[in-house]
């Protein structure tokens, strides 16, 4: 699975930020108009969302590993006593 680097949204953020100020320094209010704002707007929603989505599946996977990990332990357990048992019969 591939992220989205954080670099690579700083930058284009970076490049709206210097977007928007040649914007107000020209004061062109056909400039102002187009769909680039709300296209702006809509990629900070999705980064936003993005690190979010992230943040769980991290957690998930945080919360998988632990249950794998003491599922095998107890398994293991469980095992070696079967394991006994029948060499006792």
């Amino acid at each position: 699975m591939q992220g989205i680097e954080p670099q690579l949204h700083t930058s284009l953020t970076s490049r709206i930020e210097n977007y928007r100020l040649l914007l107000e320094a020209l004061e062109d209010p056909e400039s102002r108009s187009s769909d680039i704002a709300l296209q702006i707007s809509e990629l900070g929603n999705l980064y936003e969302d993005y690190l979010s989505n992230k943040k769980n599946l991290e957690k998930s996977i945080k919360n998988y590993r632990e249950y794998h990990e003491n599922l095998r332990k107890r398994l293991t357990i469980r095992f070696r006593e079967l394991k006994r048992k029948a060499r006792q019969k």
